[in-house]
Order: C-alpha cells, then structure tokens, then sequence
C-alpha cells in the first residue's frame, strides 16, 4: 500500500514524517502548510535517512526539526526527486551477502585455476 513521505512547515518548524492519508494528515497539523511529499510503496528506510541527517535540528521528544534554509532545499529535493531511488540500499545483506561473497570467492579461484594456473603447469608436463 502506499504511503506518503512529507515536509510540512509550521512557522519555523518542520515535520517530517509518513502517513498513508496525507490530507487527514495535512488537517491534524494545521495550520502547516505542505512543502513536499513523496508517495512510496517503503517510507520507512527514507524516513530513518531524512531523520538521521537532521537528528541534530530536532526539538527533543517531537518529529519537528529547526531547519535551515538550505537544509529544506536539501530535503525537498530528496522528495520531489524521488528520494527512495536516492536513497542507497544494499542488494545483499547479512547472511546473503556472506554466501555471496563466499560463492564469489570459489568462482574466482576456480577461473584462476582453470584458465591460468592449468595452462602453465600443462607446458611443463
């Protein structure tokens, strides 16, 4: 299901945040005016991304940020430009990245022996 990755200014302050209906969103933090969205089928890596890179703007105990002019230029455009391709995940991870790499290994040393090694050692044979 998709939901909606947004900025919403309210005075000074800025929420960061996801909802899967923005417009009742949009109504519960009046009178916030909405800076940018993004809809997304996964909002949660995005959000830990734009809550990670701002943690130190953050009021204690809120999801509202003390951004900087650049800083909201910086996060609309994370937004606007579909931020979830932006935003980089790894393909492997964890045991699957450790199996991989394993594979990968015994593939390349097999190559190398086959094609290298094997060839040498047949001249002197």
């Amino acid at each position: 299901m998709a939901s909606y990755v947004y900025l919403i200014r309210n005075g000074d302050l800025f929420n960061i945040g996801s909802t899967n209906n923005l417009e009742r969103t949009r109504i519960d933090l009046r009178p916030g005016e909405l800076i940018a969205f993004l809809i997304t089928d996964n909002p949660e890596p995005l959000i830990k991304n734009l809550r990670k890179t701002y943690a130190d703007n953050r009021l204690p105990g809120s999801d509202y940020y003390r951004l900087a002019n650049s800083q909201v230029k910086e996060c609309t455009s994370v937004l606007e430009s579909d931020g979830s391709n932006n935003y980089f995940q790894p393909f492997l991870k964890g045991p699957s990245l450790f199996i991989f790499f394993i594979f990968s290994w015994f593939l390349v040393t097999y190559f190398i022996i086959e094609f290298v090694v094997n060839p040498v050692l047949s001249r002197f044979s």
